[in-house]
C-alpha cells in the first residue's frame, strides 16, 4: 500500500472545493498525515500584465498582482480560520499564480505531496470532470481524489 503523508488541496474558493478540503482533513485524521496544504491559484487575464498599477479600494496604489494576492490571501486567511483545530495536524495555506493545472502539478511534483484531493465542478453535458481537474488527473506523478458535492457550483 502506498503510504501517503503529505495532502495537496487545490482551492478555488467555491463550495466544491471546501467539500474538497474537508474531505482531505476527514481523510488525512483516518491515515494519520503530517500535512494537509490548501493551495490556491490565481491567474490575471491574459490582457492585462500582473504589474498594471491599480488602485485597491483602501486607496493604497498596488500591482494587479500584489492586489489579487492580497484579495486571495484574505480568503485564504478565512478559510484556515474556519477549519482550524478541525485535525491534529495543522492546514497550511499556499497562494501561487500562474495556470492552474500546471501550478497543481509543479507545486506537487517539487513539493513531494504524496495524494491531490480536488473538487471537480461537477457533470455537464461534455465532460464528468472540470478541465484543472481533468489536467491534474491526466498528468500527476502522485495519486488524484476528486470530490463531486452535488450541490456545489463552480
Amino acid at each position: 500500500m502506498i503510504a501517503i503523508d503529505r495532502i495537496l488541496v487545490p482551492v478555488d474558493f467555491s463550495d466544491c472545493s471546501r467539500v474538497a478540503l474537508d474531505y482531505a482533513i476527514f481523510l488525512g485524521k483516518k491515515l494519520g498525515v503530517s500535512c494537509v496544504d490548501a493551495l490556491h491559484i490565481w491567474t490575471s487575464p491574459a490582457s492585462i500584465d500582473p504589474a498594471t498599477r491599480v488602485q485597491s479600494p483602501d486607496g493604497r496604489e498596488q500591482t494587479l498582482g500584489e492586489f489579487v494576492g492580497t484579495a486571495a490571501g484574505q480568503k485564504m486567511k478565512q478559510v484556515l480560520e474556519e477549519i482550524e483545530g478541525a485535525g491534529p495536524f495543522k492546514v497550511h495555506g499556499r497562494l501561487e499564480s500562474g495556470d492552474p493545472h500546471l501550478r497543481i502539478l509543479e507545486v506537487a511534483e517539487r513539493e513531494g505531496y504524496d495524494l491531490i484531493i480536488m473538487g471537480t465542478r461537477g457533470e455537464t453535458k461534455t465532460a464528468k470532470l472540470g478541465s484543472t481537474a481533468e489536467r491534474v488527473v491526466r498528468n500527476a506523478s502522485c495519486p488524484v481524489l476528486t470530490i463531486r458535492a452535488a450541490s456545489a457550483t463552480a
